[in-house]
């Protein structure tokens, strides 16, 4: 096994534990996968299996044209939405999908089809407003293309009943970006629940996300 290899189980095996640490999935929701350095590979976690039971060996090596390298286990139903934006993204070395609660329950909420800038967190880590993917069957091809098209050069989108996707340079960058997400989803639901939403004013975000972009190591 290569050192890039190696390190790219890593990464993926640490987001599983912290997936589900942090409650973002029940039972074998969810997905997560990793660039192999360099090369033309990446590692995503298998089908329906028990993340408390994943090993190194449980992981699937799949080539960014869609055909499983190494491993014996079937890879996710939704490798392929991870190998679109991987392809999509140079920037992008890792992608985490939860089925978080909140990001979830927003996606599924009537006429809300982005949720804005709540706060100085959501612009710079996110990079933007966070749009809803349109819904898709899990697995589909549709899907991969929804999640890909809404993504554009944030760091994470909602998906219309079905949570959340978060991507980034490392695996805590797409980890942080589904913790910014969630926090986001929750902060609109308590606010549209209290009263109106209050809008930043839209000259100093454009700032911060150009910030968030230069971070990032996107064009501003």
């Amino acid at each position: 096994m290569t050192e890039s290899l190696h390190n790219a189980k890593e990464h993926v095996l640490w987001g599983c534990r912290t997936m589900c640490a942090r409650g973002y999935v029940l039972g074998t929701s969810g997905n997560i996968s990793s660039r192999v350095g360099d090369e033309n590979l990446f590692v995503v976690t298998p089908s329906f299996y028990p993340y408390e039971e994943l090993t190194p060996d449980d992981l699937v090596v799949v080539d960014m044209e869609g055909k499983v390298n190494a491993g014996s286990r079937k890879p996710s139903i939704e490798s392929d939405m991870h190998r679109l934006i991987l392809l999509a993204r140079p920037d992008v070395q890792c992608v985490v999908h939860t089925h978080s609660t909140f990001a979830t329950a927003v996606s599924s909420m009537q006429d809300v089809d982005t949720v804005p800038i709540l706060d100085i967190e959501t612009a710079l880590y996110i990079g933007g407003d966070i749009p809803v993917a349109p819904f898709a069957l899990p697995g589909s091809e549709a899907l991969a293309h929804n999640v890909v098209t809404v993504l554009q050069d944030r760091a994470g989108v909602i998906l219309e009943g079905h949570g959340a996707v978060g991507v980034g340079q490392t695996m805590k960058d797409a980890m942080t970006a589904n913790d910014i997400l969630e926090r986001s989803c929750e902060m609109f639901c308590i606010i549209r629940s209290a009263g109106k939403l209050k809008p930043l004013p839209s000259g100093p975000l454009r700032d911060l996300c150009g910030q968030s972009r230069k971070i990032r190591g996107l064009c501003s």
